[in-house]
């Protein structure tokens, strides 16, 4: 169906870090529109000036804050015949951000919307990892809170396919210490600084990984974490099951010996299956 409005939204995607990653196409594109849309204005208008690129189109801030209330107004503008772009401050639109809201509404109100592609740290980070690419998941952002975190793990430890999460660096070694209790032994990949001077990528284990980052120099900046999925070879035993046969192996045998019998047959974390053994002892 032909859209009904003269204006448009075309989602422009932005560099993670290397300006040569900005196309001649965005830069095109933002030259030419009335109103660029942004996550922050500063960033946006800092990105402008560093690649050269000279619009007259006026600049709004749309994020999660302001989005219910500056959703309605760009509609207008663009039912009006207003072309709107919408930027990230880094990356591409959509990915973790109310961008996909803006385009349901003019999906909703039959206005056209185009899309100018470009960097993206979740496919920068799946291409460099080594890990499958033929199925992957983007998880999103990695909770704050201990509770949600261990929920989500626990809904994404039986998928199969390559999951690519964001965290934070101050929390990385938490993530990746749950992460191996949870899903069991798997590599993973942190990627950091992506395209950026101090670009870094750390493969292992995670488990292995937990130990590093938690002992080494806190890691600086953005963290694209990837993490491979169950290959089928790791016990889906559930905790009541998993108990069942923690207390039958502690029959004659110490902790140790036990805990590492269950982990030999299992595939399953050590410290999963220790922390259940102390609790089955603690309770006799």
């Amino acid at each position: 169906m032909k859209p009904k409005a003269n204006g448009t939204l075309t989602i422009v995607a932005t560099p993670i870090g290397n300006l040569g990653d900005f196309t001649p196409r965005a830069s095109e594109t933002l030259s030419n529109v009335d109103i660029i849309a942004c996550e922050d204005t500063r960033v946006t208008r800092k990105l402008l000036r560093l690649t050269g690129t000279n619009t007259s189109a006026k600049l709004v801030p749309y994020h999660d804050h302001n989005g219910a209330g500056m959703r309605p107004w760009l509609i207008e503008k663009m039912e009006n015949g207003a072309n709107v772009a919408l930027v990230s401050d880094a990356g591409t639109p959509l990915i973790s951000d109310p961008g996909y809201k803006l385009v349901a509404a003019c999906r909703d109100q039959n206005i056209g919307v185009f899309s100018t592609p470009g960097a993206s740290a979740v496919i920068t980070a799946l291409a460099v990892s080594g890990l499958p690419t033929d199925r992957f998941l983007f998880a999103g952002f990695v909770p704050s809170g201990a509770s949600a975190r261990q929920d989500i793990f626990k809904e994404f430890a039986q998928i199969s396919a390559t999951t690519i999460w964001f965290d934070a660096p101050s929390r990385l070694a938490v993530t990746l210490g749950e992460m191996a209790e949870i899903m069991g032994p798997r590599i993973a990949v942190i990627a950091r600084e992506l395209t950026k001077l101090h670009e870094e990528i750390i493969r292992g284990d995670l488990a292995d990984l937990a130990t590093r980052i938690k002992t080494g120099p806190t890691l600086k900046g953005e963290i694209v974490l990837v993490v491979a999925g169950d290959d089928g070879t790791k016990s889906r035993l559930n905790d009541e099951a998993l108990v069942a046969m923690i207390s039958a192996e502690l029959e004659g045998q110490s902790v140790r010996d036990a805990v590492a019998s269950v982990v030999e047959t299992t595939g399953i974390a050590k410290n999963r299956v220790y922390k259940l053994a102390l609790s089955l002892v603690d309770k006799s």
